[in-house]
């Protein structure tokens, strides 16, 4: 993976960051496309912030210079040429992204992809938990993005598409996936993915989905599309269905099942995974 984090260095050494503010990220990424308009949030300009950013700054570098994915096995089975994709990845580390915007997936105007990592916004973690294990997850959660992608056609263009369903089912599909194999930064045999807690979340999470597929006003569509994919963790209906959907699908047939419901793909994954 190739590094990028100039921003981030100008930052640190208090530098002007104002001529980074029309960079393509903040004006033409699917993010900034999907908020409308440039994205570009003026950081704190701090002592204590610019701190706490080295201290994640260092944390995630390290991490990318030494990275190995969690569910490795599962990985080289459902992506066979993982290494050596994540061999031309850049890895931008930029702040001025706005919340819940920590880490995603973008590809620039020449088709190269980008893991985005805004750490200011990672910030907000530190004391929560232990960063390094947030840096596994992070990094295994959106490298899978980059290799469902490559190896799922169409997904890219329904992910930015103007039909409602078909983002929905991009959506659960996509963020199913990399969820469940970034799980807590767990091998996916150690979670009981049975357990009161796993049933719950799967009780009102796909409550909602259901809800969602009926719905037929497009600026609640647009909410729901919003609601699937970001806000607090169990709470992401489409991220959550997904995730429980594959995992259901594990337990009940290993990786080859799990290997099997990836290569079907994402039409109508939506409505499946509350079936």
């Amino acid at each position: 993976m190739i590094i990028y984090d100039d921003i981030v260095k100008n930052y640190l050494n208090d530098h002007s960051i104002d001529g980074y503010k029309n960079a393509w990220y903040f004006t033409d990424s699917l993010t900034a496309r999907t908020i409308g308009g440039n994205i570009f949030t003026v950081p704190e300009n701090n002592a204590g912030v610019r701190q706490k950013v080295q201290f994640i700054h260092t944390a995630v570098s390290g991490l990318v210079n030494d990275f190995r994915p969690t569910n490795a096995s599962i990985w080289s089975l459902l992506f066979p040429d993982w290494e050596e994709v994540l061999e031309n990845v850049y890895v931008d580390l930029i702040i001025g992204f706005p919340e819940p915007h920590d880490a995603t997936v973008e590809y620039d105007a020449d088709g190269q992809c980008h893991i985005i990592f805004d750490l200011i916004c990672w910030t907000k973690y530190i004391g929560l938990c232990e960063i390094s294990e947030l840096v596994q997850n992070l990094m295994t959660h959106e490298l899978c993005h980059v290799l469902i992608h490559r190896h799922t056609e169409r997904l890219t263009e329904a992910l930015d598409s103007a039909d409602y369903h078909c983002k929905l089912d991009a959506i659960t599909f996509d963020e199913g996936l990399a969820h469940l194999l970034s799980y807590n930064a767990k091998e996916i045999d150690t979670v009981n993915w049975e357990s009161k807690k796993m049933r719950e979340v799967w009780e009102k999470n796909s409550a909602r989905m259901q809800a969602a597929l009926r719905e037929q006003n497009a600026e609640k569509q647009r909410q729901y599309t919003y609601d699937a994919l970001c806000g607090d963790y169990y709470d992401k209906f489409g991220c959550m269905c997904g995730m429980l959907y594959f995992a259901h699908v594990w337990t009940g047939g290993g990786n080859s099942a799990l290997k099997a419901a990836f290569e079907n793909g994402f039409d109508g994954f939506a409505r499946k995974a509350v079936l």
